[in-house]
């Protein structure tokens, strides 16, 4: 007997077969308009490959075109511990070559990890002795390495760069996305066992080299700098110091020393205190090398004159409290000039009061102290002035000669050079060239303001000249050039607001020749055991430095 399907059955199963089919050609649709892009892009992935080619960080050079920072290729080398026969054996084999203990290299052999770096960056002739014992289960990856060819000169100025490729401080950590450069990029078929196809799909974008950097350092100065630092922190048995050397005439950086310093190819067992550039990030108390300032801006203020005369008693009374002259001392009838030669800290009072508060801040901050100086460098505090609301009136008197205001190496620097060339503060700077694919960029020097007028800069720079010549910084006397310049001895400043007990911090600041300045230089030493005589070692530096300056610049001596 034959069963029959009744009709309504039959409805149902057309309805859904039809909805089956609705729903198929719709799905069908939508992959072949509106979701072939994102189908295509899954089934290529399947079959392409993207490789990142790395970009050429870009060289660092001194003025003179010496090389100061570089990169070349090394091989790093690492271990695939689960196709390595013999562990124990490889650590030992290894460990002599690598530097470390063969317990250290077996540790990290079992410590459960499908691939590893033993070492990275190895030497070209350590490389060849490790690939010689031909362990299996050990390979070389090629990785860039920065150089520095002058070891530790000037490594506070560059920086350094870091295992990952990024630059740290410096020159490195300032400029690092011109030198670092862009990526490219290689996309390739494979075939499914990943093997690249030799007529398949390449596209390939090209990296971009970073810039190429030219400095305003020399060579041979940063050398001469350095030499000079160190051997007067050695002899004062000094914690710290620094130096700079700039050229007055347009702001550009000569050299920049720090000390403690570091080797940029050992960072990762330097002293952190040691990677501070302390030109730029070290702010103390300039101490009477702030009496040129203030004796400056009261001589453009008219306010005094070189031979303005006060009655020096060996201390000055001010805000209801006694500022005295170094150890007491008092000179009678004294000049103004006479303030710089002896440095008399009543005298600064003197002058300080003659000029006022208000004119004496507005100075101060024409001559870029207590902000930024926008040097090209990371890292740079920008000191500290408070401002005239908070100004207690024994402060007229205390930052007259230097105390209770704090400065960078690089900024006093700068305030001279500003004396130096005619009254013109220029933003200092490290950088002069930059060259990329698009050509060479030169740096135009930046004048920020004009604190002071060329008449005023002549009249404080002949009494700095008098001040080397018949006064206190006689050491820093240069036979057949005229020198001018001035000693600063200053307090540190303790965390409860008040003063640390017999430590102090000896600079000395000057520029030569006076007639025609071609350098200004400040050094500054941090705790001299010879306490309030580490000028004299300051000055030592001054003199060295200066005539290593003259001799590379090839200036003729402007006396007989």
């Amino acid at each position: 007997m034959t069963e029959t399907v009744s009709p309504a059955r039959l409805r149902v199963l057309f309805a859904f077969f039809a909805s089956a089919m609705l729903l198929v050609s719709l799905r069908v649709g939508y992959w072949q308009t509106i979701g072939r892009a994102a189908l295509l892009e899954g089934a290529t992935d399947q079959v392409t490959s993207e490789l990142v080619l790395g970009a050429q960080r870009g060289n660092i050079y001194d003025r003179t075109g010496a090389i100061l920072a570089t990169t070349v290729q090394l091989r790093s080398l690492y271990a695939i511990p689960s196709r390595i026969a013999d562990r124990a054996a490889a650590a030992a084999a290894l460990a002599p070559l690598l530097g470390t203990s063969s317990d250290t290299l077996r540790a990290a052999l079992d410590s459960g990890a499908e691939w590893l770096y033993l070492r990275r960056r190895l030497p070209e002739e350590t490389a060849r002795a490790v690939e010689a014992l031909g362990i299996g289960g050990l390979g070389f990856e090629m990785e860039p390495k920065r150089l520095y060819p002058g070891d530790t000169i000037a490594a506070q100025a560059l920086g350094f760069v870091n295992d990952d490729g990024v630059g740290q401080n410096g020159v490195e950590g300032a400029y690092d996305e011109a030198l670092r450069g862009a990526p490219g990029s290689l996309v390739v078929e494979r075939d499914p066992q990943n093997r690249e196809l030799a007529i398949g799909l390449r596209t390939a974008v090209a990296p971009r080299d970073g810039a190429d950097l030219t400095l305003t350092l020399d060579l041979v100065i940063q050398t001469s700098v350095e030499r000079a630092l160190r051997a007067a922190i050695e002899k004062e048995r000094a914690t710290g110091g620094s130096a700079v050397v700039l050229d007055p005439r347009d702001g550009a950086i000569l050299a920049l020393a720090s000390f403690p310093t570091y080797d940029p190819a050992n960072v990762a067992t330097a002293d952190p205190e040691s990677l501070r550039n302390r030109a730029v990030s070290w702010t103390y108390e300039p101490g009477s090398t702030m009496k040129a300032i203030t004796i400056a801006a009261a001589i453009d203020q008219r306010a005094v004159t070189p031979e303005t005369a006060y009655d020096d008693k060996g201390y000055a009374i001010i805000g209801g409290r006694r500022l005295n002259n170094a150890l007491g001392k008092a000179y009678g009838r004294t000049t103004v000039t006479q303030v710089l030669e002896r440095s008399a800290n009543a005298g600064a009072v003197f002058v300080a009061q003659q000029l006022g508060a208000e004119r004496l801040r507005a100075y101060l901050d024409a001559f870029g102290f207590g902000r930024r100086s926008g040097v090209d460098l990371a890292a740079e505090a920008s000191g500290s002035v408070r401002p005239l609301a908070e100004w207690y009136p024994v402060d007229l008197g205390t930052i007259a000669y230097g105390q209770g205001v704090a400065v960078t190496p690089l900024q006093l620097a700068a305030a001279y050079a500003a004396i130096a060339n005619g009254g013109t503060l220029y933003q200092p700077y490290v950088v002069a060239t930059r060259r990329d694919a698009d050509g060479e960029h030169r740096i135009a020097p930046v004048a920020s303001g004009r604190p002071i007028s060329p008449d005023t800069a002549a009249t404080v720079r002949q009494m700095l000249v008098s001040t080397v010549d018949d006064g206190i910084a006689k050491g820093a006397s240069l036979p057949g050039f005229s020198v001018a310049g001035k000693t600063g001895t200053a307090q540190i400043p303790s965390a409860d607001g008040s003063y640390v007990s017999d430590e102090y911090i000896s600079s000395f600041a000057g520029f030569a020749p006076a007639s025609d300045p071609r350098f200004v230089a400040v050094i500054v030493l941090e705790r001299p055991q010879s306490k309030l005589y580490g000028t004299v070692s300051a000055m030592s530096a001054f003199r060295a430095i200066a005539a290593d300056v003259l001799r590379e610049e090839r200036v003729q001596p402007d006396r007989g």
